[in-house]
C-alpha cells in the first residue's frame, strides 16, 4: 500500500493518496508513516486547518525519533504563521521557531537551524534568532554536500543567516554562490527569494539586489493578426523581418522564460518562433480544438502560415484546448482563452518569485474602440489594470480600419451561451451517518450550508442540490471563490462531535470556469446549465481532498487576473474521468492580511525590536 500511496502522491493525486492513508489506518492505527503521509497530503492540498487537526489527533508531536514527523510539525506551524495575523501570528511564529529549534537539537541540520532563526526573528525573539543564525554559519553539520541541490541549500541557508545578522554584503555574495551551485533549480531559488524578501521587508533592508537573481520571466504574448504581401491587413516581407528583429531584441533584453499565448497567423507565430529559437518554453492556450482554431485564425491569412503554425505546435511544451467546441471562434471564447493564458503566466511568475511580462504587437495610437470587446487591446488593458509590466511593439504595416471580427453560428433555439464560474460541493463520508441520524444531519449540516448560500453578498445565478451535494454557478470567478471560502468556513464551524455525527465528515468543494449553455431542463422544467464544462466541474469534486477547495487551471488562472485575495497552489495533474484528459488542479485558499508583512525590525537580529 505504501508504494501506491507514494505513487499517487508524487503524481499529484492527493485525494486518492489521502484515502489510501485513511484506509490503511483502519487496519494499522498506529502506523506513524501512514499518519505522517496523511498530514502531508492535507498540507500539500492547502487544507492547513484540517492538517493541523490531523497532526494533533495522530499525536505526531509525541513521536521523538522520526525526523520527518518532527519536520512536518515545524513546517505546518510555519505555514499557519505566515497566513495568520495579529496575536495569532506572533504566537504561531514563536511556536514554529521553537519546533524548528527542537528539530535542530535532534538532527543537527542547517535547514531546521536557519528556519528556527528566521521564525524567532519574525516572532521578535532577537537573541534566539542571532544564536541560531550563528549556528548556521559556524556550526558543524557533519557531512559535505554531495549534490548541486544540497550545496545550493547549504549556501542559501548561510545567506539567510548573514541577512538575519545584518551583513547584507555577505548575504549577497553567499546567495550568488548558492545560485551558481545549482543554476537551473528555479523552484528552489524561488523558495529562497520569497523567504528573503519577507525578511528584508521586516528588517527594513534594501531588496533591489534580489531582483537580479530572479529566474527568467514568464511572458504572455499577443498581437495583430495579419497576412503576408501587399495591401490592407498584410505585411511586406522586409517589414516582417524587421519586426522579427525587434521581437528577438525584446525577448533578450527582458530575460524571458516560458511564454503563454495563442498561435494565430501574424504576431503570435512570430513571437512563438523567436521564443523557441531562444530555447524558451512555449505554452499554447487555444479556445477551441486545433483544427477549428486553424480554420478561423491561421488558414484565412495565407498558406505560408500553416507550415509555421505546425512547426511551432510540434515544439510546444503544452497545448491546451480549453473547450471541445467545433464552431468558429467567438469574442467570448477568445477572451476566455486570453484570460487563462494571462493568468497562467502570472501564476508561473508567482511560483518562480519573479515578475510576469506581457509582450504585445499592436498598431500605434488611435486604435481605441476597434477591439474593445476582444483582442489585443483588451488583453493589454486588463494586464495594465493589474499593475503588471508590459512591452508594446508597434505593428509596422498599414493600419486596418477594424480587426477581423470572429463569427459564430447561431445558438440552438431556447439556449444561450454564457461564461460561468461553477462550484460543486458534497459531504465526504456522509454514507457513514446512521439512518436514524439522517434527518438531524440534514438540519445541522446541510441547512447551515444552504443558509450560508442565502447570505452571500453575490448570490449564485443558478443553484441546485441532490442528497448531500450542491451545484452553484456565478457570473465571475471572484464571486465563486468568495462563496467557496464562506461555505468552507461555515462547515468548519459545525461541531460534529457535539451533533453526535461522525467526526470524519468533510466538505469537498470543486470549482471550474468556462463556457456553458443555459437552457430549460426538459425534466425539471426550469433553467439549467449544460455542456462539457459542467461535467469538468463535477468530476473535480471527486478528486478533492475533504476540507479543501480544488479548482481547475482555468479557474485558478482567471482568478489570478482578477483578485489578489486568494492563492492557488498547484496540487498536481489528475485524471478526473476515464473519458476526459488529465486536469491540472489547484488548491484555493483565501489570503488574510499577513502580520509578517507589516512588521518592521532593526537591521540585525541582535538588536531587533518592533518599530
Amino acid at each position: 500500500m505504501r508504494e501506491q500511496i507514494i505513487n499517487r502522491f508524487n503524481t499529484g493525486d492527493l485525494a486518492r493518496a489521502y484515502d489510501l492513508c485513511q484506509a490503511g489506518l483502519q487496519d494499522q492505527p498506529n502506523d506513524v508513516w501512514l499518519k505522517h503521509r496523511a498530514v502531508l497530503c492535507l498540507i500539500r492540498s492547502g487544507a492547513l486547518e484540517r492538517a493541523f487537526a490531523a497532526y494533533r489527533d495522530h499525536r505526531l508531536a509525541d513521536v521523538r525519533d522520526d525526523e520527518d514527523c518532527l519536520a512536518v510539525g515545524a513546517r505546518l506551524l510555519k505555514a499557519l504563521a505566515l497566513e495568520a495575523h495579529g496575536q495569532d501570528f506572533a504566537r504561531l511564529a514563536l511556536e514554529s521557531g521553537r519546533k524548528y529549534a527542537d528539530v535542530y537539537s535532534r538532527t543537527g541540520g542547517h535547514y531546521p537551524a536557519v528556519n528556527a532563526a528566521s521564525m524567532f526573528m519574525l516572532a521578535g525573539e532577537a537573541g534566539q534568532a542571532e544564536r541560531f543564525a550563528r549556528e548556521v554559519l559556524f556550526g558543524s553539520f557533519g557531512h559535505a554536500a554531495t549534490t548541486p541541490e544540497a550545496a545550493y541549500y547549504r549556501y542559501a541557508s548561510e545567506a539567510e543567516a548573514n541577512l538575519l545578522l545584518g551583513d547584507l554584503s555577505a548575504a549577497r555574495s553567499t546567495l550568488r554562490e548558492a545560485f551558481r551551485q545549482d543554476p537551473q533549480n528555479h523552484l528552489a531559488h524561488a523558495t529562497t527569494l520569497r523567504q528573503l524578501r519577507l525578511l528584508v521587508s521586516v528588517l527594513g533592508m534594501d531588496a533591489d539586489w534580489l531582483r537580479a537573481l530572479e529566474p527568467p520571466r514568464p511572458v504572455h504574448f499577443a498581437g495583430h493578426i495579419f497576412g503576408l504581401g501587399e495591401g490592407e491587413g498584410r505585411l511586406a516581407k522586409g517589414s516582417e523581418a524587421r519586426l522579427r528583429d525587434i521581437v528577438d531584441i525584446t525577448l533578450a533584453r527582458n530575460n524571458v522564460g516560458a511564454v503563454y499565448g495563442a498561435l494565430a497567423a501574424g504576431s503570435d507565430i512570430i513571437i512563438a518562433e523567436s521564443a523557441l529559437a531562444r530555447g524558451c518554453e512555449l505554452n499554447l492556450v487555444l479556445p477551441v480544438p486545433v483544427p477549428a482554431f486553424v480554420d478561423a485564425s491561421v488558414h484565412p491569412f495565407g498558406d505560408a502560415w500553416r507550415a509555421r503554425f505546425d512547426a511551432c505546435l510540434e515544439r510546444a511544451e503544452k497545448v491546451i484546448e480549453l473547450t471541445s467546441d467545433r464552431r468558429i471562434l467567438s469574442p467570448e471564447t477568445i477572451n476566455y482563452a486570453s484570460m487563462v493564458a494571462m493568468g497562467m503566466a502570472r501564476m508561473r511568475a508567482q511560483v518562480l518569485a519573479t515578475r510576469p511580462l506581457q509582450v504585445l504587437i499592436a498598431e500605434g495610437g488611435g486604435e481605441r474602440g476597434l477591439d474593445a470587446e476582444f483582442g489585443t487591446r483588451r488583453d493589454g488593458e486588463l494586464w495594465l489594470e493589474c499593475g503588471l509590466d508590459q512591452v508594446r511593439l508597434a505593428y509596422p504595416g498599414p493600419r486596418q480600419t477594424a480587426p477581423p471580427a470572429p463569427r459564430n453560428s447561431a445558438p440552438e433555439p431556447g439556449f444561450r451561451p454564457a461564461m460561468r464560474a461553477m462550484l460543486f460541493l458534497d459531504i465526504a463520508g456522509s454514507s457513514s451517518v446512521p439512518d436514524d441520524r439522517v434527518p438531524h444531519f440534514v438540519q445541522s449540516v446541510l441547512k447551515p450550508l444552504a443558509e450560508c448560500c442565502d447570505a452571500l453578498a453575490d448570490l449564485p445565478v443558478h443553484a441546485d442540490s441532490w442528497g448531500d451535494g450542491m451545484f452553484l454557478a456565478f457570473r465571475t470567478v471572484e464571486q465563486a471563490a468568495r462563496a467557496a471560502e464562506s461555505l468552507r468556513l461555515a462547515f468548519a464551524g459545525i461541531d460534529m462531535r457535539a451533533q453526535d455525527l461522525p467526526t470524519s465528515l468533510g466538505l469537498r468543494i470543486a470549482g471550474h470556469f468556462g463556457p456553458v449553455h443555459e437552457g430549460k431542463d426538459p425534466l425539471q422544467k426550469r433553467p439549467s446549465l449544460f455542456g462539457g464544462q459542467v461535467a469538468v466541474a463535477a468530476r473535480i469534486e471527486a478528486a478533492t481532498v475533504p476540507g479543501s477547495i480544488f479548482v481547475s487551471e482555468a479557474f485558478a488562472a482567471a482568478l489570478a487576473m482578477s483578485s489578489s485575495d486568494f492563492r492557488s497552489e498547484y496540487v498536481g495533474q489528475t485524471r478526473i474521468d476515464s473519458h476526459m484528459p488529465e486536469q491540472r488542479l489547484y488548491a484555493l485558499r483565501a489570503l488574510p492580511l499577513r502580520a509578517a508583512a507589516r512588521l518592521r525590525r532593526a537591521r540585525s537580529a541582535g538588536a531587533a525590536q518592533p518599530v
